[in-house]
């Protein structure tokens, strides 16, 4: 019997980084979805490691002829 479980995954609509005046080592990342949004704290280090990943992950991926710009909360 495996302990893997279904995940269900929400395309992101759009993100926004909102900073802590009293903590601030630590970022919110909050993600909006069709589902609802969901909220993250992370430190210097994560955002860093993060921003590498993605930006891994993107090289890898083909581009798109029509690039549409991304949705961002401000």
């Amino acid at each position: 019997m495996s302990d893997e479980q279904e995940i269900p995954a929400y395309p992101i609509l759009a993100y926004q980084l909102i900073p802590d005046p009293n903590r601030p080592h630590v970022v919110a990342l909050a993600f909006e979805t069709e589902r609802g949004h969901s909220l993250y704290l992370a430190t210097r280090e994560i955002l860093e490691d993060l921003a590498k990943d993605l930006l891994a992950r993107a090289d890898k991926m083909p581009a798109k002829e029509v690039a549409s710009a991304p949705l961002r909360l401000t």
